[in-house]
């Protein structure tokens, strides 16, 4: 059975007003759930510029082609990130099964005959650091034949990335649907050493095991 995708309204003022009760509901109880920071960030930010770009081509002084293509681009951009992000809700056991309900995602019950189990191998990662301040990581497997094998698995979901620079204490997250993932940095963190390590993640974008620290050094 192939992972659902999640229920999003097709009119964009619509789509909005999900988008926002769900982010509503994660900011609410960001402790108790136990909700990456990182992730919730990168939701809020992108949620800002939809709402942003919303307003500006509902304005009929300032509609244009450029705004069209600017609001469609931004609400693209928050639409991948929910077909993400709310698989990661769905399988997260501190959310009570009525708050999944309220938010307008999958209710549980519905897919409980379907389990996604939770990787067991840890992933080889390799990473390189390319000019421009970028690093680019990729996940790999220990045994097994070609890592794209991965991609034809139903309860595969991809991987999850965390890294965290020199002097930081707590640990950013990413999640790749593919094999590959580039982070960009910026010109004041040149010099740093980072520290990655990789997890492969279910449909529900719930990891398994951690791989071996992999090291670089930002150029």
């Amino acid at each position: 059975m192939k992972p659902r995708k999640p229920y999003m309204p097709t009119k964009d003022a619509d789509f909005l007003a999900w988008a926002k009760t769900i982010y509503k509901y994660c900011e609410d109880n960001v402790m108790e759930w136990q909700l990456d920071m990182t992730l919730l960030g990168r939701f809020g930010v992108l949620l800002d510029t939809a709402d942003d770009k919303f307003r500006k081509n509902s304005d009929k002084s300032t509609k244009n082609r450029e705004s069209v293509l600017e609001k469609n681009a931004a609400f693209a951009a928050l639409k991948a990130f929910l077909q993400l992000y709310t698989n990661l809700l769905e399988g997260n056991e501190n959310i009570p099964d009525q708050s999944i309900e309220e938010m307008g995602l999958h209710p549980r019950h519905r897919s409980a005959p379907h389990p996604h189990p939770v990787p067991t191998e840890n992933p080889v990662l390799v990473a390189l650091t390319l000019h421009h301040y970028e690093v680019d990581t990729y996940a790999s497997t220990l045994q097994h034949g070609h890592p794209t094998e991965f991609l034809s698995d139903e309860t595969y979901g991809g991987y999850m990335l965390r890294y965290k620079l020199e002097g930081d204490t707590e640990w950013k997250t990413v999640i790749s649907t593919k094999l590959h993932y580039t982070l960009v940095f910026t010109e004041e963190e040149v010099g740093k050493r980072i520290t990655l390590q990789a997890a492969w993640v279910n449909t529900r974008m719930q990891p398994g095991p951690w791989s071996d620290e992999v090291f670089e050094i930002i150029t």
